[in-house]
């Protein structure tokens, strides 16, 4: 708490003009206000969390894994060229070249220290699709990866945004019980008055400080909420505590842009075509496929081409010659391998293609969820907006009525804490109608800080 005072103290400070730098907080996650106060708007906590969090950094080098893989892939349409040199000292007199002839002129000399050198070029003519489907399996794992790239992004701009909202709401409820304190501080003051004047019984003095220590009890536990709130907040975004405060952090509000129009239909649509999740289980069933003929590929045999520059040498001398040559690969009998490759194979992009029904079939049933959440919340909190104003005016005339006499404190103490759940609740709604709609942003692919910034406003 003494940290947050201090925070409290330091905003005030700000506006007023006082200090214009925060100790401890860089000016890369800080935003200056045109009052002069710095805040923490939402934007700047996602694209923080975007530099810093690893989930985010562990997808990036996933995408850089795949594009080397893909590079690797495609380097088999290339030929191989091999450069080799040797030198090797014997105990005997060898050979200096290999012997071409049998006739006493063309018996090379011999040498105890014999040279080699030698420059080898393979080609591979066909291998039966192997190489065309290893780099369809390498393309696919690469658009996979980005795919996940995507997803990891999108999943942690919702996971900062429903933080951030979270620290604003437990804010916004902390302050509702704040108020019920003080009013029924102001009530037990009126009862302690009352009291020694003698016009009211003890009775009421008791109920008035049973209703405070109630209401003190449940600011603590909302405190408690805050702090944990605004902790996670500063985890996500790799920032202390401290920086992610409510009093920093700018309330926001569901803009026009984000309404949520046509049927439950064309989110289905939308979601099937973009969400980045989906378009990586398809990629995983492009790759089981590639990975399936891939397999197929070993019944067929394979053609080598090859030539080269061999040299040999001694002290005394050095020649060369050179060599091209084809080969042809076919394993007659593998006791069963290549059928056994290639039925895990089919298995393996069966199950991808299952797995992809399985991924559409929970999308589907998460896009259901986040519509339904979002009109629900939206219409708690216009039925809560009403009752909020009801339960406000009805906890004035209580108020006024027990001070003129006419009503009861247990009425007036009923009606102020009926008012500060509504209050509480009033703004939970609002905040759990941006996180819905902030979710099924995020299902249908078009989650991004640009979204987050048509589709939120600031509220103050």
């Amino acid at each position: 708490m003494n940290n947050r005072r201090n925070n409290q103290l330091v905003a005030l400070l700000l506006a007023a003009g006082v200090v214009s730098v925060v100790p401890g907080v860089t000016d890369s996650l800080w935003s200056q206000e045109p009052d002069g106060t710095s805040r923490l708007p939402l934007r700047q906590a996602v694209l923080r969390a975007l530099e810093y969090h690893p989930s985010v950094q562990t997808a990036v080098a996933g995408v850089d894994a795949a594009s080397a893989a893909l590079g690797e892939a495609k380097s088999r349409w290339w030929p191989r060229i091999q450069l080799e040199a040797s030198v090797t000292r014997h105990e005997f007199p060898m050979l200096t070249s290999p012997i071409h002839e049998f006739s006493v002129d063309a018996i090379p000399p011999f040498d105890r220290t014999l040279y080699g050198g030698s420059a080898v070029a393979g080609f591979t003519l066909f291998d039966g699709g192997s190489r065309t489907a290893r780099i369809g399996m390498a393309s696919a794992e690469a658009r996979g990866a980005s795919a996940h790239n995507e997803f990891a992004r999108q999943a942690l701009i919702a996971s900062v945004t429903v933080s951030y909202l979270r620290v604003l709401a437990a804010a916004g409820v902390l302050a509702a019980h704040e108020t019920l304190v003080a009013a029924l501080e102001a009530e037990l003051d009126r009862v302690n008055r009352r009291l020694n004047e003698g016009t009211v019984a003890r009775v009421e003095m008791l109920r008035a400080e049973a209703a405070l220590a109630a209401a003190e009890a449940d600011r603590v536990g909302a405190a408690a909420q805050l702090d944990i709130a605004e902790r996670n907040l500063a985890r996500l975004i790799g920032a202390s505590s401290e920086e992610t405060g409510a009093e920093w952090l700018i309330s926001v509000d569901l803009s026009a842009a984000a309404a949520v129009e046509g049927q439950r239909r064309s989110y289905h649509d939308r979601s099937t075509a973009a969400n980045p999740r989906l378009e990586q289980a398809r990629e995983r069933v492009n790759s089981a496929e590639s990975g399936r003929k891939a397999a197929v590929s070993q019944w067929w045999p394979s053609i080598e081409l090859m030539g080269g520059w061999i040299g040999f040498g001694y002290p005394d001398g050095f020649r060369t010659e050179w060599q091209v040559g084809a080969k042809l690969t076919y394993p007659v009998f593998t006791g069963g391998a290549r059928s056994s490759v290639v039925a895990r194979a089919g298995a393996q992009s069966a199950s991808a293609r299952e797995q992809l029904r399985l991924e559409e079939l929970a999308l589907q049933e998460s896009v259901d969820i986040a519509v339904t959440a979002i009109s629900e919340t939206h219409s708690h909190v216009l039925a809560i907006t009403r009752a909020v104003d009801h339960l406000a005016e009805v906890a004035r005339i209580e108020q006024l009525a027990l001070e003129a006499g006419a009503g009861t404190q247990t009425d007036y103490l009923h009606a102020a804490a009926e008012l500060a759940r509504a209050r509480a609740a009033l703004i939970e709604s609002r905040h759990a109608e941006i996180a819905a709609t902030v979710e099924l942003a995020r299902l249908t692919g078009d989650l991004s800080t640009a979204w987050l910034e048509r589709a939120l406003e600031l509220s103050q």
